[in-house]
């Protein structure tokens, strides 16, 4: 049997509120994103009316079906049915529903008109203000968070009030696991030498690894050659006497990060940088 309790939490009220939010933003995005890759154009038109129909889509098979919304489903608790008459749903169908279709709306396809701005501003200040007595007067008084609540006079209840609720940790403790890891990862990134584990890869894995002479090779430049390293035209050509041209900023900033540098084709090492003469 299912026993009822006037008492309910602020606690309980709150969370139920954010999570009907964070509910609706999620399907949200999820429709927004449907259409968007069908047609931008049919969202960019009509988007005030997806969002009516999904708002409405969403309260009726919450608190139109259930007297109750999804993130008080989810915490056991829903409105009096006792007190939620037929016009009393009907009323809160239509605050819930109606004023941010007209706010969107208006912004939409009056946004041009400066008496339009001055309503939409002057009514979203006027609700704001509101909103925030009504929030006082929650706390002191613990029902009715919403101000459509409140000009409703709609209370909640609690479902299976001498049920034991348990507070699980295993979430909590995730996340702190989780945190210290990326703490953990932020202090030891940083001093990885990213430059010297890409040669040492590299330099495993290389099949055809070619046997450098000591020798210093000149190197010859001409208009098909290219960076050893970004294969790019070389910007300030110099090289390390292998026979291979480099940019500059590619050559000196790889042995700045590696000291242990080596020609990426040929595995020369970059004992000396040398600028290469280029005729005008």
């Amino acid at each position: 049997m299912t026993s009822k309790s006037s008492y309910v939490a602020r606690v309980n009220q709150f969370d139920a509120i954010q999570f009907d939010k964070d509910i609706l933003k999620i399907l949200r995005e999820q429709l927004f994103s449907t259409i968007q890759s069908l047609s931008p154009t049919i969202l960019a038109r009509f988007q005030p009316e997806f969002e009516l129909l999904l708002q409405s889509a969403v309260w009726l098979g919450s608190i139109g079906k259930q007297f109750a919304s999804f993130g008080q489903q989810l915490l056991l608790i829903c409105y009096d049915k006792d007190e939620l008459t037929r016009s009393r749903l009907c009323l809160h169908f239509l605050l819930t529903v109606l004023p941010k279709y007209a706010k969107d709306n208006a912004e939409q396809r009056l946004a041009g008109k400066e008496w339009v701005n001055t309503i939409l501003s002057w009514t979203e200040n006027t609700l704001l203000i509101l909103s925030v007595v009504n929030f006082f007067r929650f706390l002191k008084s613990g029902k009715k968070p919403t101000l459509i609540d409140f000009l409703l006079g709609l209370d909640y209840i609690t479902l299976h009030s001498s049920r034991r609720r348990d507070v699980g940790y295993s979430h909590i403790t995730r996340e702190l696991i989780w945190n210290g890891f990326m703490e953990l990862l932020m202090v030891m990134l940083p001093l990885i030498n990213y430059k010297k584990v890409q040669r040492n890869v590299k330099g495993f894995f290389s099949k055809h690894a070619e046997h450098v002479s000591s020798k210093s090779v000149a190197p010859v430049m001409d208009v098909h050659t290219v960076c050893a390293y970004c294969e790019d035209r070389p910007t300030l050509p110099h090289h390390i006497g292998c026979g291979h041209i480099f940019c500059y900023y590619c050559l000196e900033g790889n042995i700045m990060a590696d000291q242990g540098f080596l020609c990426p084709l040929c595995g020369a090492s970059a004992v000396k940088i040398m600028r290469l003469p280029v005729a005008d």
